[in-house]
């Protein structure tokens, strides 16, 4: 590659001032539009949409089972912090057993 006569007479740290060149048509490109749904999207199966669901109730059954957990947990802590002893219910078996 042979740099022009301008270029090698130039010092590297100097700046370069560029020639703004105009655009050759004057009317402005028009947007390219995305494909409209209908054609290209096709809808969930009904095993999809069944799998779906079953992940949703999972995690709400899961949530509300933990938020439960850690209710009692935390009721559970706050006796043992207030220095009580009797702060887990004990089950003792019947006389029958």
């Amino acid at each position: 590659m042979a740099a022009s006569k301008d270029e090698r007479e130039k010092p590297r740290g100097e700046a370069q001032i560029l020639q703004f060149r105009e655009r050759s048509s004057s009317k402005p490109q028009p947007l390219r539009q995305a494909p409209s749904d209908d054609d290209t999207v096709e809808p969930l199966s009904t095993g999809a949409l069944i799998k779906i669901a079953l992940l949703v109730i999972f995690l709400v059954v899961g949530g509300v089972w933990l938020m439960n957990k850690l209710r009692d947990i935390g009721r559970l802590e706050d006796c043992a912090m207030q220095g009580r002893r009797n702060c887990v219910t004990i089950t003792v078996p019947g006389r029958n057993q």
